[in-house]
């Protein structure tokens, strides 16, 4: 499935960044994310995508856990709901390759 374009992102999340910065948090293994790893994954400046998380822990999407041990690096866990659910769908690998 392609992921959303920008204009796409823009017309339904009012930013043109944020379905990359949701596709990329669905797309984390761990329990927690920080918002340096979803600007590494993404290629969205930190300047732009640390505001959508912020938007996402103001909206319920995802919660504060912390800080990682020994830094001030911030992280942050996915408060389960329908939409991480379609948003893993647009993460996962292609199935067209097999």
């Amino acid at each position: 499935m392609e992921p959303l374009s920008q204009d796409v992102s823009k017309l339904v999340f009012g930013n043109s960044h944020m379905s990359t910065v949701i596709v990329q948090i669905a797309a984390v293994q761990a329990e927690t994310f920080s918002p340096k790893q979803i600007v590494e994954s993404s290629g969205v400046p930190f300047g732009i995508a640390n505001p959508l998380i912020h938007r996402l822990r103001d909206a319920g999407f995802i919660e504060l856990v912390g800080r990682a041990p020994g830094e001030r690096t911030l992280l942050y866990r996915v408060i389960e709901n329908p939409w991480w659910d379609a948003a893993r769908h647009y993460s996962a690998p292609s199935s067209a390759a097999g």
